[in-house]
């Protein structure tokens, strides 16, 4: 009789003793099989990061206005001399409000503001597409102001799952960065709570599904295994599912035999007089 070491924590116990025996009529009750059950936890969920994304908040430049429109953009250095004379001649205030970021001449009329610099109107542009921003809102990068759609596509991080740019809240998960609303389970679509999601391929999973797909199946109950688990007789089990195939009495830490791939105690197969004999002996 041979025992086999099964470690549960920090203790030990014997817990399968096999052997290849016959009942009467020289019948072959089946080869058992030794093997050493141990108990495996499962790995743990993993949680994403939800972040408000400073990258995606935009600025909004001011404007100034004077008595007088702004000059023409055509022949605007010519004109720029005789607006100002008339402006004086009527009393009307023609004090320069500082030179244009864009095109170093001064700015007289209408002003904006932004990125702490003043511009001409028509100067205060997309550095992409080189659309007039006006008084709308914009990014900026390195110094340098975008309109809305240009700052996205260019430099807004990508969604793993619609490789469109993420403009709001940012899930960072899997060393990859999602829309809120696209970072969901693999297989059925729910979103993920506190509980967080499994990883299976470089794919998120929710946990019911995680361990249906891809956990081992009990050999006698045939559901997932979702926490520790024996192994035996080639195959997997919940703790409290390996008993007798029969009379459903544990097993663990007692002689059994293997018949079919399932453990059954001495009593149920009338080997349990043979055992004590042995011992005797």
């Amino acid at each position: 009789m041979i025992e086999v070491a099964f470690w549960w924590g920090k203790q030990t116990y014997p817990v399968a003793v096999g052997r290849i025996s016959t009942l009467p009529g020289n019948r072959l009750t089946g080869s058992v099989l030794l093997l050493q059950p141990q108990l495996v936890t499962s790995g743990k969920p993993q949680h994403q990061t939800v972040t408000d994304s400073a990258y995606a908040r935009p600025t909004k430049a001011t404007t100034q206005q004077s008595a007088a429109p702004a000059p023409p953009k055509q022949n605007l250095d010519s004109m720029l001399g005789n607006l100002q004379a008339d402006m004086s001649r009527q009393g009307v205030n023609t004090s320069q409000k500082g030179c244009c970021s864009a095109c170093e001449k001064p700015i007289v009329g209408q002003v904006i503001t932004a990125l702490g610099k003043t511009w001409h109107p028509e100067h205060f542009t997309c550095a992409h597409c080189t659309q007039e921003l006006g008084t709308r809102n914009f990014f900026e990068r390195d110094g340098k102001p975008y309109c809305e759609p240009d700052y996205h596509n260019l430099f807004s991080p990508r969604c793993a799952y619609c490789n469109g740019p993420i403009l709001d809240k940012c899930v960072t998960a899997l060393e990859k960065t999602w829309h809120m609303e696209h970072f969901f389970c693999a297989q059925c679509g729910k979103q993920f709570g506190e509980e967080g999601f499994h990883e299976r391929e470089g794919k998120p999973y929710c946990r019911d599904d995680y361990f249906d797909m891809f956990a081992p199946k009990c050999g006698a109950c045939n559901r997932a295994i979702m926490e520790n688990y024996i192994s035996a007789l080639n195959a997997q089990w919940h703790p409290d599912c390996f008993v007798c195939r029969d009379c459903k009495l544990a097993v663990q830490g007692k002689s059994f035999y293997a018949i079919e791939g399932k453990p059954v105690c001495p009593k149920c197969i009338g080997a349990e007089d043979e055992e004590e004999e042995e011992e005797e002996d």
